[in-house]
């Protein structure tokens, strides 16, 4: 299970019904934002342990400044965390979608990956997939980079993003990745059971992603001749991307 040893972070969890178990060192108990902290602890029912800080930074890493809450995986019907995708899509089947899902193709920097997930939560995406091997995860530098958002944006970590995105297809949403060489985004047609595929920057989406995409979507640019910078910060495109769904959603298009 991941740590939280962000203050901001942890409040994020326990507003909004997160579990989990909280430690804390007999000093640190004594500062007022830690005070709350504990309050909303006991409130809840979660467990709170009295600990040394070595082993509080040897087991929740560096960054832990006597308080580190260690956080459990979401379970039915809690709004963040981790989910399983067969599940997730057959539980929101009949829905009208608050925005696209995002499938992320190996975002390896997780504060890329809190950035994404910080805009995400702002402009209503139901759902983010991740794979499980070369990709960012849960973890202390994701939640403090999304401002604790990460603790409320559903979550589907899976083995392979390709068997992901086609059961996805099966479920009758639709997969456009977002890559060079492809329709403008400010004009494409996009459904509004959008599943929104980001690649890393540099080698953008999987070619074998994209060639099982139903389209591709390029975000124009207006970069000056002889640039060598030749792409958006993958948080940057997610925003854009995102937020252009949500400008379409809004003004009924």
């Amino acid at each position: 299970m991941p740590w939280l040893t962000s203050r901001h972070a942890i409040l994020a969890v326990l507003a909004r019904g997160g579990g989990g178990s909280l430690c804390v060192t007999a000093d640190a108990s004594r500062h007022p934002g830690n005070r709350e902290i504990i309050s909303q602890c006991r409130t809840a029912g979660i467990a709170i342990k009295t600990v040394n800080q070595k082993w509080l930074r040897d087991t929740a890493g560096s960054s832990a400044r006597g308080i580190a809450f260690e956080l459990r995986d979401a379970g039915p019907g809690e709004s963040g965390g981790a989910v399983v995708l067969s599940n997730w899509l057959k539980e929101h089947s009949g829905e009208t979608p608050t925005g696209p899902i995002l499938a992320l193709d190996h975002i390896t920097d997780p504060h890329n990956l809190g950035a994404i997930l910080r805009t995400a939560h702002l402009l209503g995406v139901p759902l983010v997939i991740l794979p499980a091997r070369r990709s960012a995860l849960a973890g202390d530098v994701v939640y403090r980079s999304s401002a604790g958002a990460a603790a409320m944006v559903p979550t589907a970590v899976v083995p392979n993003l390709r068997t992901a995105l086609e059961e996805c297809k099966r479920a009758g949403w639709w997969i456009y990745a977002a890559d060079a060489g492809g329709e403008s985004l400010h004009v494409a047609t996009i459904d509004s059971r959008a599943v929104i595929v980001l690649g890393a920057e540099g080698t953008g989406v999987s070619r074998t992603i994209r060639e099982g995409a139903d389209v591709v979507l390029t975000i124009p640019d207006d970069a000056p001749g002889g640039t060598t910078v030749d792409s958006f910060n993958v948080s940057v495109a997610a925003g854009i991307v995102m937020y252009e769904l949500f400008r379409r959603r809004i003004a009924g298009q």
